[in-house]
């Protein structure tokens, strides 16, 4: 699976041989999990001279960019001097003006809006060429593309209703835009917020419950003042319309367009499957 393949790629970045940019001066910054790891994967960690502070990684990702100055404001970014900014496009959405200053200022900006699979494959090549990862790139979208081709079959016959909770009260959910709603789409559900045109959005309680869903999909990830999954169940449980629902928790890097997606598609086909 893809673990395998980002422990043998880090083998390489941590030797030394990974990519080095035509004129030998690639200065990467990383905003996001999901372009960290990206970078990561692709053997250029030795390239990362600032990261955002990771939020769901896997401990290899960790280990590989503990030594990599956390990066966020402006002042932080310039200071190491990047020639490569990346990350997803909620870094613009949140912050407009560090963006505008960082490309006004001459430095190339790369944010990717990834809401399908395909999208995903697209983001892995876009990077690898930034990186001058090309090769590294076209290897890893082809094993993912196999792996999700080899992925069990969704169930056949009706499909699922699915909910997805990331986080707090109200609640935070996947709306249409999202790598998560294609990944259900592809597992043999429907994402029941798929119809919000809008990426990641806050609901009520009282819409989750009118659109009667039968599985629940929790994302596992630790955030200041969110709660850990078992507080997510809890608040579920404690809605009587929700209380006796079927739920599997998923980590985060599976949902957010990155390297995990495949993962996250077989996570979701199981739970679909496993469904009376």
């Amino acid at each position: 699976m893809i673990r395998c393949a980002v422990l043998l790629l880090l083998v390489v970045a941590c030797s030394g041989r990974g990519p080095a940019a035509a004129n030998g001066e690639l200065r990467i910054v990383s905003l996001h999990d999901v372009t960290t790891e990206l970078v990561v994967a692709l053997g250029a960690a030795d390239h990362l001279v600032g990261v955002d502070a990771p939020v769901d990684v896997p401990d290899e990702v960790t280990a590989a960019v503990a030594r990599v100055p956390r990066v966020g404001d402006l002042e932080s970014i310039l200071a190491v001097h990047p020639t490569l900014v990346v990350g997803l496009h909620i870094v613009e959405a949140k912050q407009p003006a560090l963006v505008a200053r960082l490309r006004e200022a001459g430095i190339e900006v790369y944010l990717a809006d990834p809401t399908t699979l395909d999208h995903v494959y697209a983001l892995i090549r876009a990077v690898g060429t930034r990186i001058a990862a090309g090769p590294a790139a076209e290897r890893l979208v082809a094993q993912l593309t196999a792996e999700a081709a080899a992925t069990a079959a969704p169930r056949p016959g009706r499909r699922a209703r699915v909910f997805v909770y990331d986080c707090c009260d109200p609640p935070f959910t996947a709306g249409g835009k999202t790598v998560l709603a294609d990944l259900i789409a592809r597992a043999g559900g429907d994402n029941v917020f798929a119809d919000v045109a809008t990426a990641w959005t806050h609901v009520s309680w009282e819409e989750v419950v009118a659109r009667e869903p039968e599985l629940v999909v929790i994302d596992a990830y630790a955030y200041a003042g969110q709660g850990d999954v078992a507080d997510k169940q809890r608040a579920l449980r404690a809605i009587s319309a929700l209380a006796g629902l079927p739920m599997v928790a998923i980590p985060l890097r599976d949902s957010l367009g990155g390297i995990h997606s495949v993962e996250g598609l077989a996570r979701l086909r199981g739970a679909i499957r496993s469904l009376p």
